[in-house]
């Protein structure tokens, strides 16, 4: 029988033991939840009090918006409408006010981008740009790889055929977005005349 009353004791201790615990546990929780609730009702209540004080200063400031302005210096009728006033006066209200101020911003010119010069690295880098080779010939002659002459350089090419020097000496490179090519412009120490001398002649 002694087992047995240990055993009972012991069951008898642990369900004290679990009871007081849930109980002293309830009771700790249920004050925390209390101080959450009275910690979430004042902050409620300092906001409407805060949204109250912003719309009763709203409503004082469309009041005062909402007063009538003093009238424009006219001769009022006996029934208080305005009457009409001169054509002048109404003209002067329109430059005052500045309605007839009216800006129209230009149509912006369509300019056309001039080529330029890029270094040898840049030639052919640009997708979809044409690469295309050009002679420079000693008497000033630009001509393409066929050797036939351009007539206006500088269209094609802007001023690049004074800039000999500035990466390589014996070539330019230039670059028309326009045109989306690119040009190698090689030097010819010889005369167009020499040059063509060269060709086989036309058939």
């Amino acid at each position: 029988m002694s087992k047995l009353g240990t055993a009972l004791a012991f069951l008898a201790g642990a369900a004290l033991g679990g009871v007081s615990a849930w109980y002293v546990a309830k009771t700790r929780y249920d004050e925390l939840s209390e101080q959450e609730i009275d910690s979430a009702k004042q902050a409620f209540y300092a906001r409407e009090q805060q949204l109250k004080e912003e719309i009763a200063a709203l409503k004082e400031h469309l009041a005062k918006e909402d007063e009538p302005e003093e009238a424009p210096k006219t001769v009022l009728a006996a029934n208080k409408n305005q009457e009409k006033g001169d054509i002048n006066d109404y003209a002067k209200m329109v430059s005052r006010v500045g309605y007839s101020r009216t800006s129209v911003p230009p149509k912006p010119e369509h300019e056309v981008e001039a080529p330029y010069v890029i270094s040898p690295k840049e030639f052919g880098e640009m997708d979809g740009y044409t690469q295309i080779s050009l002679t420079y010939f000693d008497d000033g002659i630009l001509s393409d790889e066929n050797g036939v002459i351009i007539d206006e350089p500088e269209d094609i090419v802007g001023d690049a055929l004074n800039h000999f020097g500035e990466y390589e000496e014996d070539s330019v490179f230039v670059r028309s977005d326009p045109k989306r090519c690119d040009y190698e412009i090689l030097r010819d120490l010889r005369s167009y005349a020499e040059f063509r001398s060269t060709l086989p002649p036309k058939i």
